[in-house]
C-alpha cells in the first residue's frame, strides 16, 4: 500500500489544486468529504484540469452528493464502453462525451452556478496542440508527448508535451459562470481525443490539459496548498507549504470506464477510507 500523502498537512489551506483521472476523480470527493470532518477548507483559489474540473466545480457548490448518484445513474444505463452508430450521436465512436455532458448538465444547475460565480477565484485548466501540425495529428502528438512524459518522469507536473508546441489555456471559472459559459468549459476540460470528440474554446482547439499539467497550482501562486491526485506518481515535487494526497492504491474505477457504477462508488469510499486512515495516525 502506498502512502496517501506526500509533504505535510496543514492546518488550513489558501489554494485547492483538483487533477485529472476521469472516473478516478471521484476518489477526490471522498477525500475531501472526510477531510472536512477536521478540516475547514476554505480556500482562496482553486485550479483544476480535465475532470478536476467537475470535481472542484462540484466543491465549490456543495454537490459531491448529487454528483455519486447522478453520475451512477448514468452509468447504469450503459453497459459497453463502444456503441458505434448508436444513441443521439450516431457518428460519435463511444457514448462517453454524452454522458459527461448529460452528467453535467443535471449536476451544475442554476444554484451551483450561482454558488460558483459568487465563489473563490476558480481556474479551468484547457490545452491547445501544437499548431504546427494538422489538427488531429497535433492531438495525437499532445496525447502520446504526454504518455511518455508520465512513464520517463512520473510526476503531475508535464514538461514533454509544452516541448512539441502544446501550451495551456486558463479560463476564469467565475466569469464562465456568469455568462452561462460554465458546463461547456467543464466539458471541455475532459476532451481526451479520440474516446470524446475535440471542441473548440474562444476559437482554439483544445483537449485536456492532464497532457501539459496535472496538478496545476493557482495564480497567483501564493500559499499553502493541497493538491488532490487520482493515481500515484514516483517524483512528487517537495514544496514548502505544499500537500499531495494521492489513493493508498489503484481506484476500483479505471479512467475512462463508464459502465460501472459500483467501482465508482467503491472509488469514491476509498477516498473516505484513506483519508480517515490518514487522519487517524
Amino acid at each position: 500500500m502506498e502512502s496517501v500523502i506526500h509533504g505535510q498537512l496543514q492546518d488550513a489551506y489558501e489554494q485547492l489544486s483538483f487533477s485529472g483521472g476521469g472516473i478516478r476523480c471521484f476518489w477526490q470527493g471522498g477525500a475531501l468529504d472526510a477531510l472536512r470532518s477536521t478540516h475547514e477548507l476554505a480556500p482562496e483559489r482553486i485550479a483544476c484540469a480535465s475532470g478536476g474540473a467537475l470535481a472542484g466545480a462540484c466543491f465549490i457548490a456543495d454537490r459531491g452528493s448529487k454528483l455519486v448518484e447522478v453520475f451512477c445513474n448514468r452509468l447504469n444505463e450503459h453497459d459497453e464502453n463502444l456503441e458505434i452508430g448508436t444513441g443521439e450521436c450516431p457518428t460519435e465512436p463511444t457514448p462517453h462525451q454524452q454522458i459527461y455532458r448529460r452528467v453535467v448538465d443535471e449536476v451544475i444547475d442554476s444554484e451551483a452556478e450561482q454558488a460558483i460565480a459568487d465563489g473563490p477565484a476558480f481556474e479551468v485548466l484547457l490545452a491547445r496542440p501544437p499548431g504546427w501540425l494538422p489538427i488531429k495529428l497535433a492531438a495525437a502528438a499532445t496525447m502520446f508527448m504526454y504518455e511518455v512524459d508520465k512513464k520517463l518522469r512520473s510526476t503531475p507536473h508535464g514538461k514533454y508535451a509544452e516541448a512539441v508546441g502544446a501550451n495551456e489555456m486558463r479560463v476564469d471559472a467565475r466569469a464562465a459562470a456568469r455568462q452561462g459559459k460554465l458546463k461547456d468549459l467543464v466539458c471541455q476540460a475532459a476532451t481526451i481525443p479520440p474516446v470524446f470528440d475535440m471542441r473548440e474554446w474562444d476559437g482554439n482547439p483544445v483537449i485536456d490539459a492532464g497532457t501539459v499539467d496535472n496538478a496545476p497550482m493557482p495564480t497567483p501562486n501564493s500559499g499553502r496548498t493541497l493538491v488532490l491526485l487520482t493515481r500515484d506518481y514516483t517524483n512528487l515535487p517537495d514544496v514548502e507549504g505544499r500537500t499531495y494526497l494521492k489513493p493508498s492504491s489503484a481506484t476500483p474505477a479505471d479512467k475512462i470506464d463508464f459502465t460501472d457504477a459500483d467501482a465508482l462508488r467503491a472509488t469514491y469510499r476509498q477516498g473516505r477510507k484513506d483519508i480517515e486512515a490518514l487522519l487517524a495516525k
